[in-house]
């Protein structure tokens, strides 16, 4: 079991870089102490194991926000815990919370949340951040369509 355990966290960990690396240059923000990484994507691309253990619907009707803060000391990137709150808003005005959720694998965090989209939606994201011992606050907002 705990093999089992420790694949599916190296799995999870491997997909994030992955996803990561494909959309880096456009999907993060730099700043003179942090790198926050962003990304929004229907939740049918997700492994089925994936989306059970972390309580997400799997289905291109949901999609989920992934936010990453990486502090940028000694020269190696490392996870630093944030608060990430947000907020959505749709092409019609409608205008939602995100409520995002703290995971941690290893050394890595991630803030993960999940939204109901329509086919060919457009949503613009306004998120805020503020990680642990800093007093910057960063906002980063993006758009996407799903």
């Amino acid at each position: 079991m705990k093999i089992l355990k420790h694949t599916f966290i190296l799995s999870f960990a491997f997909f994030f870089l992955v996803l990561g690396t494909f959309s880096q240059a456009e999907n993060a923000k730099e700043y003179a102490d942090h790198i926050v990484y962003f990304n929004a994507f229907p939740t049918d691309s997700l492994p089925p194991q994936m989306t059970k253990q972390y309580g997400l619907k799997r289905s291109k009707n949901y999609a989920m926000i992934n936010i990453s803060v990486m502090e940028k000391a000694a020269g190696v990137p490392t996870g630093v815990k944030s608060k990430v709150t947000g907020n959505l808003k749709n092409l019609m005005g409608q205008t939602r919370a995100i409520e995002f959720r703290e995971i941690k694998e290893g050394k890595a965090i991630y803030y993960i949340a999940q939204i109901g989209v329509q086919s060919k939606e457009v949503v613009n994201f306004n998120i805020d951040i503020q990680p642990d011992g800093s007093n910057e606050k960063y906002e980063i907002k993006f758009s996407k369509q799903f």
